[in-house]
């Protein structure tokens, strides 16, 4: 029986046919893929976590220019064809933007990108590949740390916290896109309160639950 995969996403998401280069801040980047709501893009450069910086590129005649900030960012485990290593990293659209969006759509329509239709099957091995590995292991107990919370971690719940304080519609969004992506075993959704729930998916899980709790508490 396969599980039963939900997809909550609120936008689609697109990947790039050809190449597309730009830059955040001072750093140059390509992109990998897009949606409405970020952009994921691969640089040379290290970029810290909450880092606020304007996202620019440009393809013919479609032309973006925003203010982003950084979500998640890693060092590939591989390096590219020139042997070098790069840096993988998630930016999140800082407000909604309508130009933005008109960009994506051109995009799209010139074939520049196109719609990642995947992204479910992915999801689904995902959870078999989980439910295999749970089947396959003891049953045990876990008993939880403290966990150290970085300053780069503070700034970026913080800066989600107050965007969705300011958006209670959105701020229910990914609370129930958390809710649901909980269901499926991994932690008990309801062990926290609706605003974690909503920070860390709006975070893209990018920080540990139990963290953005201690965030939470220490701004109380």
């Amino acid at each position: 029986m396969q599980p039963d995969v939900k997809d909550l996403r609120s936008a689609d998401r697109y990947i790039l046919n050809e190449k597309l280069s730009g830059s955040f801040g001072s750093a140059p980047v390509t992109l990998i893929d897009l949606g409405e709501q970020g952009v994921q893009i691969e640089h040379a450069q290290p970029l810290r976590l909450a880092t606020t910086g304007r996202l620019w590129f440009k393809r013919d005649e479609v032309s973006v220019s925003l203010h982003a900030f950084v979500v998640w960012s890693k060092l590939s485990k591989s390096p590219n064809d020139q042997g070098k290593y790069l840096y993988r990293s998630g930016l999140r659209v800082d407000e909604p933007n309508a130009h933005f969006l008109s960009a994506v759509q051109l995009l799209a329509q010139h074939g520049v990108i196109k719609k990642d239709d995947d992204s479910l099957n992915r999801k689904r091995r995902q959870l078999e590949a989980r439910e295999q590995e749970k089947a396959g292991k003891p049953t045990m107990k876990f008993v939880p740390t403290e966990p150290d919370v970085s300053p780069d971690q503070v700034l970026l719940v913080q800066h989600a916290r107050q965007r969705l304080k300011e958006n209670f519609d959105e701020s229910q969004k990914w609370y129930s896109r958390a809710y649901f992506a909980l269901r499926d075993g991994s932690a008990d959704p309801t062990r926290y309160p609706e605003d974690v729930l909503a920070v860390w998916e709006y975070l893209e899980r990018s920080v540990p639950l139990p963290i953005i709790q201690r965030v939470f508490d220490q701004d109380k």
